[in-house]
């Protein structure tokens, strides 16, 4: 996150402030895998002290089971698990539409920040820009290559200077040319005629940037409602592929909110039983216990291609072994 909004900052195209506010809105995406780290990396800090200082022994010989240690644990597991449900399936959702919105917002506050001069300008879909140099909002030396379906160029733009702005009523950035040609690209064979003008306003529709960007959200960045509606729909039109990759990423989204609970119960017995008082270890040992987590659920969420072997079931194949591990683990402490 901090890499691709630093690039954003550098490149010009964010100011500090605006940076500052996506990263903030962004944070609600980062829950699903930074509360699992959490939960483990605190369980086994506060047990592998415990462990360390024998007040297991002396809870033991009060009459206070490991098992009813591990109770309030797991409750606050469990509502971290919660919590991670509802972060996964509408507030991390919901956090990336709203950067979207708000680039969409600079985009029509601030359309300059978004042309680089000596640089080739891909990011207004349907069209290439090239700018030789910007001079107090002044495009100088302006290119503009306007590109079909089939990515070949529709059409030509040169002017020698020029301005972009937005207008309100249009919906639509709008660029003001002065002193340039323009010239349409015809069928083989045929050669294009070049126009003159003293002055062009040429408009770049937003609907068309827009779009772009509503067409490309990724079926995991879609709250629960809307893939349930996306499914319905699948179904209706027998679209099996479709209608698998969205019960695949629901099951994962399950299977990862359960991730708290599932890795807090193999953290519990492993915190006693290897009675570590260092943090470091213990912040090590939560980050490799996650990283294989996360590492299995990688591979098997790549099954979605392969419904014979219903990787909407096999994405729980992580959860089910750790945590038959951790109630193992659990029962031969108590046991002892």
């Amino acid at each position: 996150m901090m890499k691709s909004m630093m690039d954003l900052l550098s490149g010009g195209k964010l100011s500090l402030e605006n940076c500052i506010f996506l990263m903030v809105t962004l944070l609600p995406s980062m829950v699903s895998y930074a509360l699992p780290f959490g939960f483990v990396t605190a369980t086994l800090l506060t047990l592998g002290e415990m462990s360390a200082n024998r007040e297991f022994i002396a809870l033991k010989s009060s009459g206070i089971g490991p098992l009813k240690i591990f109770s309030s644990i797991l409750f606050l597991a469990g509502c971290g698990t919660l919590l991670s449900l509802m972060v996964n399936f509408h507030y991390a959702p919901l956090a990336i539409s709203r950067v979207k919105t708000k680039i969409q917002n600079i985009i029509r506050e601030e359309p300059l920040r978004f042309v680089t001069p000596q640089q080739f300008i891909r990011d207004f879909p349907g069209y290439i820009i090239f700018v030789q140099s910007l001079d107090h909002g002044q495009l100088n030396d302006f290119h503009l290559w306007k590109i079909d379906d089939q990515e070949k160029v529709d059409s030509y733009i040169h002017a020698k200077c020029g301005t972009l702005s937005y207008d309100e009523q249009k919906q639509a950035l709008t660029l003001t040319l002065s002193e340039g040609t323009a010239e349409k690209a015809l069928s083989e064979g045929k050669d294009a005629p070049l126009v003159s003008f003293r002055e062009l306003s040429y408009d770049l529709s937003m609907e068309n940037i827009f779009k772009s960007m509503q067409t490309r959200k990724k079926i995991r960045h879609m709250t629960l409602s809307e893939m349930l509606v996306l499914r319905r729909q699948s179904i209706r039109e027998g679209d099996f592929r479709k209608q698998m990759e969205l019960t695949v990423n629901i099951q994962t989204q399950c299977a990862m909110a359960f991730s708290i609970l599932v890795l807090v119960l193999l953290a519990l017995p492993l915190a006693v039983k290897w009675n570590r008082r260092g943090t470091s270890l213990n912040v090590a040992i939560a980050l490799l216990i996650c990283i294989i987590y996360y590492f299995l659920m990688m591979i098997l969420s790549s099954l979605a291609e392969r419904p014979r072997l219903h990787p909407e079931l096999i994405v729980w194949l992580p959860n089910i072994l750790l945590q038959t591990l951790g109630i193992g683990m659990c029962w031969k402490l108590c046991r002892h």
